[in-house]
């Protein structure tokens, strides 16, 4: 080959492996497969799956994500959902609730191409490939307390009492529960009054009869705000407090919106801002800084979790009651207020 035959050569190879690049660069870029899995009839339950829907939505427009939801009341086939998704190559995958935990731990070893996160529980053994959403909502489940304390002993009858439907008596739902409870405590030291609690657990996320007769029973013994505390059973219990024309507190979103049938009676809920939790470990995942092995803590600080605003009971609640739940909610943060839960 003549000295022009190799530069006409050299130069063939050069233009065929720039339109190799080129056309490589043009490819379009696989979207990212993002499985959600929760216990439950569906993700729209007003509550709890709704939150963690809409924080992945809004990830699915930001990061053109390709995404699938499986919400399922079977209780036994946790590791077989996860594996399914494992299988068909998703790269992330949320398993809503303490109930997937040993599924995870038991899986993320065996699919170390795939992210795990266990929603609203820790996992007992750090994974690189594997991470944790938790919540503090001890924090505003205490003021929350406070709060409707005030309002049945200013609203109620002779006997103030305060109410809660807990779906199940779990850490997850004590914690709401028995720092509301603590928070009602606190207001009758301050002022000297004598709130009561009472309060009740049902075992099942998923009964709205059994959450409304539980609450009626609570009604029926002088409580005159309920806290609706899991899913569909809390919601069962607001309802019942709306056609029993008593008060009523919400939780983990705000429930003002999300559940509007019972808007009129709400003083505030406890909210968890999963849309915002899922959204950012969506969001380090495909900036290819997921938080394996650690744990992601939604807290006042932070604002992962949130008093809801007053709404109908703005201009009701008195500017006196409004200062100290902010000075409450200031000594949580500072540490110079216990909520009673570790």
């Amino acid at each position: 080959m003549n000295r022009s035959n190799q530069v006409l050569f050299l130069l063939a190879v050069i233009l065929v492996f720039s339109l190799s690049c080129n056309e490589k660069e043009d490819d379009p870029v696989e979207p990212y497969k993002v499985a959600m899995l929760a216990e439950g009839h569906s993700f729209d339950d007003m509550a709890f799956l709704q939150s963690c829907k809409e924080g992945m939505e809004r990830a699915q427009v930001d990061f053109e994500l390709e995404l699938d939801y499986d919400a399922d009341t079977t209780t036994d086939q946790y590791i077989q959902r996860l594996r399914y998704y494992c299988s068909n190559h998703f790269d992330l995958i949320f398993a809503i609730g303490y109930m997937w935990q040993d599924a995870v731990q038991s899986e993320d070893h065996m699919f170390p191409f795939t992210s795990f996160v266990l929603v609203d529980a820790a996992l007992s053994k750090s994974s690189t490939n594997s991470a944790s959403i938790l919540f503090n909502v001890d924090e505003v489940a205490y003021p929350i307390g406070f709060l409707c304390a005030y309002w049945a002993d200013t609203h109620g009858d002779d006997n103030p009492a305060l109410g809660y439907v807990g779906a199940m008596r779990i850490p997850q739902i004590r914690q709401f529960t028995e720092p509301f409870n603590l928070g009602a405590a606190r207001y009758n030291d301050q002022y000297d009054r004598n709130v009561d609690t009472l309060g009740v657990y049902t075992n099942s996320f998923f009964n709205m009869a059994l959450g409304k007769h539980l609450a009626d029973s609570l009604i029926n013994l002088g409580a005159d705000v309920i806290f609706g505390v899991g899913s569909v059973t809390g919601n069962g219990a607001l309802l019942k407090a709306k056609e029993r024309g008593v008060w009523a507190a919400g939780m983990d979103v705000d429930q003002y919106y999300s559940f509007p049938e019972v808007s009129d009676i709400l003083l505030s809920s406890a909210m968890k801002r999963l849309d915002n939790a899922i959204y950012d470990v969506t969001a380090a995942f495909v900036k290819d800084n997921f938080p394996g092995g650690d744990i992601y803590s939604g807290n006042l600080a932070n604002e992962g979790v949130q008093m809801a605003p007053y709404h109908d009971f703005e201009n009701q609640i008195p500017d006196s009651i409004k200062t100290e739940i902010e000075n409450i909610k200031a000594g949580i943060i500072n540490g110079t207020i216990s909520t009673g839960w570790d």
